[in-house]
């Protein structure tokens, strides 16, 4: 008895030593899995969006000099009378930024320096009077992703008017030096415009199927209808849990440690049909329709809840500049594509039937030039594109039916957009180059 006692005594004993081996094992791979795991979330935030502007600004800072715009006409368009409006930076250095304006062969007619990137500089016709607008980059301004500023309004001459900033309206204050983005603005008949930013907010209504965290801050996109120096409707997309739902881009929200900039809205425009508003929401790889009596959502379009039915063929990826052509009917996409999806971009043109909620017609363009990451726009007049091609560095004019190519200008710096106009008249311009 007890030589079984001891012999029971004994296979306890190794019973118990090998479960604490066992147990030591598995928390060692516990804790090897768990440092993959904690690796493997750090590389990601390494290479995530947000990580990836910051840590390669130093290095593009570093090469860039306020003169630098260096730029070549690879093909001059003399079959009309044309000049390009032009704003070229360095991205992720807003220190510094020009307006330009040259003919389409390519002669430098204007061109003015800044202390702050310059954004969009555009010519508008109201009421008979020709006037410019432009973003500048203020690095006083509250940044909550790339740039922050305000826009300034110019008269026929370049002459500056006045200045814009965003407005504390209904929970929108501007205490904390909060500021327009500069990624759009429209400007409207008798002291009226419609403006935009980027606000940081805390929000209690991101859906728990995001295992949100507490008190989580996003950028969301606020847009703010004005006149005559009066807030008269504004638009928060934080009201709209939907989408967090949506979002394929900062949309981290148990992340503590950023803003995420889950929407990141890069476009507006007036649809002439109804003057409801088209914006463009890149995170979302979604175009929008809103209403600017009630500020509803009538319909979207691409992402994962389109109102419109997408062949692949169709869907977009993180697009730009989604606007009408001058047939005022066809809703015309920058489509950037993506650095891993699909490596190319494109021009989409959407005709679509918002009661039934179909497209009518789809014709996708392939640019033929080198894939846009980011920024890009498209202006349509009869069948020729004018392309900024962003991140890219060239500005094309090409037919969309035969894709020949009418101008083609290649720089060392980005141009978030590109305009082509009719008339400068008014602009004292560089008198040697004019005419060349």
């Amino acid at each position: 008895m007890i030589q079984k006692r001891n012999r029971d005594k004994k296979e306890q004993m190794q019973i118990t030593l090998q479960l604490k081996g066992f147990l030591k094992i598995a928390l060692f791979f516990v804790v090897v899995l768990g440092g993959i795991s904690y690796a493997g979330y750090k590389a990601w935030r390494f290479f995530s969006y947000k990580e990836i502007l910051h840590k390669t600004a130093l290095k593009r800072i570093a090469n860039f000099g306020p003169h630098e715009f260096d730029y070549k006409m690879e093909i001059k368009d003399t079959s009309e009378k044309g000049y390009l409006l032009l704003a070229p930076y360095v991205r992720f250095n807003l220190r510094y930024g020009k307006m330009v304006i040259m003919d389409l062969s390519g002669n430098l007619l204007y061109e003015k320096e800044f202390n702050g990137a310059i954004i969009d500089f555009r010519q508008w016709h109201i009421n008979g009077q020709t006037l410019y607008s432009y973003g500048i980059d203020d690095s006083g301004a509250n940044h909550i992703t790339l740039s922050a500023g305000h826009i300034v309004i110019l008269d026929s001459a370049l002459n500056e008017i006045r200045q814009i900033h965003l407005l504390p309206y209904n929970g929108i204050r501007v205490s904390g030096h909060e500021d327009l983005d500069l990624h759009d603005f429209i400007m409207l008949p008798g002291d009226h415009y419609i403006a935009m930013a980027v606000y940081e907010k805390t929000v209690d209504n991101i859906p728990v199927s995001l295992y949100p965290a507490t008190a989580n801050k996003v950028a969301t996109t606020i847009i703010q209808e004005v006149q005559s120096g009066v807030v008269t409707w504004q638009w928060d997309g934080s009201k709209f849990p939907e989408f967090y739902l949506n979002s394929v881009v900062g949309n981290n929200f148990y992340d503590t440690t950023a803003t995420q900039d889950y929407m990141h809205a890069n476009s507006m425009a007036i649809d002439p049909r109804d003057s409801n508003l088209i914006v463009s929401l890149r995170q979302l790889n979604q175009v929008v329709k809103i209403s600017r009596l009630t500020g509803a959502i009538i319909w979207r379009l691409g992402g994962k809840n389109s109102d419109f039915p997408l062949t692949t063929q169709q869907a977009f990826l993180l697009q730009h500049n989604a606007i009408f052509a001058d047939d005022k009917q066809t809703l015309l996409v920058f489509d950037n594509g993506d650095r891993s999806a699909r490596h190319f971009s494109r021009i989409l043109e959407f005709r679509m039937d918002e009661q039934k909620k179909t497209i009518i017609s789809f014709r996708a363009f392939i640019i033929p030039e080198p894939f846009t990451e980011s920024l890009g726009s498209v202006q349509k007049t009869g069948d020729d594109y004018l392309i900024s091609g962003g991140t890219a560095n060239y500005v094309l004019r090409i037919n969309s039916i035969t894709g020949k190519k009418k101008m083609e200008l290649k720089a060392n710096q980005s141009t978030y957009r590109a305009y082509l106009v009719k008339d400068i008249n008014g602009i004292k311009v560089n008198k040697k180059q004019e005419g060349k």
